[in-house]
């Protein structure tokens, strides 16, 4: 950028600031002097979270270089002449802040000072710009999120569009604009709630699919009229309607009814995106996670079939109790995914907290993590437990998320954690085209009715004897991210040591390594916050989900992790687990893990233990498919002993 300045004739100089520090903004502004003719107020930190998960840190890490930056600015500029002052806002602070609660208020604050500064006769532009593709916090963003703000009608900015809308907002004389590409045809479609600024750009009566063209209380009444088959017909045409849409196809034909989703392509987000929209359609509460727990889109309809059985037949005032409902979870004015899980309410306002998830909320969001986890462990030594497997009769089936001839199977262990599942590995499983077979193995406990490991010795033999059944005498290779890679390892050890078989190898995605038996090098309070955070997609967490969580991490750091002789990659982020560096614990390096052995083969990512699996999946997975390819696991060699 600086040589293309300089190519138009600019003089270019390049000075490190810090715009949350006031010292260093006076600096900066002094060091211009008299030269200074205009601002450009363009910096920005994103820490995402819901407002439920703010503190004081996230709060003054994204308006100290933001909103602070911005005011420091205005008190040092308002006395000299300037030609413009303009603000790099946000149309988060209006119409795309899901998730990002700090960041939309530093935005809001934006707009506000321009208007002040206006007021006081000062220029001032503040431009909410929505998402430039592929700069700024936009270059995070994989091709399923770009897809999914398609659909929603709020597609990226180019930047030579956002550039011309710079030039258009500094001449029009206003001091607050929102310079955001809106696709009507595909607003017009939404099946969410409509964000109030956009809400006059659509007509009132709004195009719906054939199958849902009223409102749930006709679609109820349609399903009472007909017959069992009737009744599974409709309500499988819906589930693909809605499932082939959010999935960009043109079709249904173009998804297979009995087809896992997770193989389809869903990962959480489409998943809560297709459960707020079949809430909507039939006006059922279903839990968060029905998309995953009913597998396909035919088993979902049949789920949708026995609730609606349920309900019964309408009578006189279903409808508004269908519209209340519908409002509740992902109509108007609701959240759709917050509000029940696991039959777990919300604690009403004025009373203490109640269920295990909001005591153990309590506790992360007032620094006590340490104390949360152990009110968890304590509710998992209530629960049935196995000391062996042998005392089980039946472990949780690995779910295929792709399929191909050639290869190592891949073998993904989730994470043991309230978000782990086997839905964590679908983005990262997306990007590799079909090139290969891969399963994703969940972990044993997390659902209701399911036994807990007592020991690390019965954990370990539980997950060894799962990779076995999933392999099939196959070659096979190990894959674990954060906690899951501590899972992966122990396996492997494990299995080479007690059963004779090795891998063919192990890979780490950003995995801590814990030692000593304690967990002291492991971020909990980021980790629980960063989960907290996920309630968003997952829904409030169930008893089951937490109380599994506090056994595992009980258990993991007893995981024998003595080296294996199966080749490793241990694949690493670039940014800091903590964002800004701040980091938890003085046995992390910089916020970051490390490879445990010398051996391991180390590649980074640009990325932190979040967006590693997520926005940034796609080249997590390309790291993954050139390790492979170069250490001849691509043709399956040197697995079995």
């Amino acid at each position: 950028m600086c040589g293309v300045l300089r190519g138009l004739g600019a003089e270019v100089s390049v000075v490190a600031c810090d715009m949350s520090d006031r010292g260093a903004v006076v600096g900066l502004v002094e060091g211009v002097g008299a030269d200074l003719v205009g601002v450009v107020h363009a910096a920005g930190a994103g820490d995402n979270g819901l407002v439920g998960s703010m503190d004081e840190a996230r709060l003054d890490r994204v308006l100290g270089a933001k909103a602070d930056g911005a005011w420091y600015l205005h008190e040092l500029t308002r006395e000299r002449e300037l030609a413009f002052f303009v603000l790099f806002s946000s149309a988060g602070g209006s119409v795309l802040a899901a998730g990002q609660a700090n960041y939309a208020a530093a935005n809001v604050f934006l707009d506000a000072l321009a208007v002040q500064r206006r007021a006081e006769g000062l220029p001032a532009t503040s431009l909410a710009y929505g998402l430039w593709a592929g700069a700024g916090m936009g270059e995070w963003l994989g091709e399923a999120d770009l897809e999914r703000m398609r659909r929603q009608g709020l597609p990226a900015l180019e930047p030579e569009q956002g550039l011309a809308l710079f030039d258009a907002g500094l001449a029009s004389g206003r001091a607050a604009l929102l310079p955001l590409p809106i696709d009507v045809t595909a607003l017009r479609s939404r099946t969410d709630t409509i964000p109030a600024l956009l809400r006059d750009l659509i007509p009132t009566t709004r195009r719906r699919s054939t199958v849902s063209r009223a409102d749930a209380t006709a679609l109820r009444r349609r399903f009472a009229q007909a017959d069992e088959a009737g009744q599974e017909a409709l309500l499988r045409t819906l589930v693909m309607e809605r499932a082939s849409a959010l999935l960009g196809h043109s079709s249904a034909d173009a998804l297979d009814a009995e087809r896992d989703f997770l193989e389809a392509g869903f990962d959480s987000l489409s998943a809560m995106e297709l459960r707020n929209a079949l809430m909507k359609d039939t006006g059922l509460r279903l839990p968060p996670m029905v998309v995953f727990d009913s597998k396909s889109p035919a088993g979902l309809a049949r789920l949708l079939r026995t609730d609606l059985l349920a309900a019964g037949s309408l009578v006189t005032g279903d409808t508004e109790e269908l519209r209340e409902s519908a409002e509740s979870f992902g109509g108007p004015g609701g959240t759709g995914s917050a509000t029940v899980t696991g039959g777990a309410e919300a604690p009403s306002a004025g009373r203490p907290p109640e269920t295990l998830r909001d005591l153990f909320h309590a506790a992360v969001v007032s620094g006590r993590a340490d104390k949360g986890f152990a009110l968890l462990q304590a509710a998992a030594d209530v629960r049935p437990g196995f000391g062996s497997v042998d005392e089980i009769d039946r472990l949780p089936a690995a779910v295929r998320l792709a399929d191909a001839s050639e290869g190592p199977h891949l073998i993904c262990l989730s994470t043991p954690m309230a978000t782990g599942g086997v839905h964590q590995h679908a983005r990262l499983v997306s990007h590799f085209g079909g090139r290969r077979k891969i399963s994703a193995l969940p972990v044993p406990g997390f659902l209701a009715g399911e036994s807990l490991p007592t020991s690390s010795d019965a954990a370990v033999q539980a997950l060894a004897r799962s990779v076995l059944d999933t392999a099939d005498g196959k070659p096979f290779v190990l894959l674990g991210y954060s906690s899951g890679g501590t899972l992966a390892y122990a396996t492997a050890g494990h299995l080479e040591r007690e059963c004779g078989v090795r891998p063919a190898g192990v890979i780490l995605l950003d995995t801590f390594k814990v030692h000593d038996g304690g967990s002291d090098g492991v971020p909990l309070d980021g980790l629980a916050l960063g989960m907290f955070d996920k309630e968003a997609v997952f829904g409030r967490f169930d008893s089951s989900r937490l109380s599994a969580m506090g056994r595992w991490v009980e258990l993991v750091p007893q995981l024998p992790l003595t080296p294996v002789e199966a080749p490793v990659l241990f694949v690493q982020c670039t940014q800091s687990f903590v964002p800004d560096g701040d980091d938890a614990s003085p046995d992390l390096l910089s916020g970051r893990a490390e490879p445990w052995e010398a051996a391991h083969s180390l590649r980074t990512v640009r990325a932190n233990h979040f967006t590693l699996v997520e926005d940034r999946a796609e080249q997590t997975a390309q790291v993954i498919d050139e390790w492979l390819a170069s250490h001849g696991t691509a043709d399956g060699g040197g697995v079995a002993e």
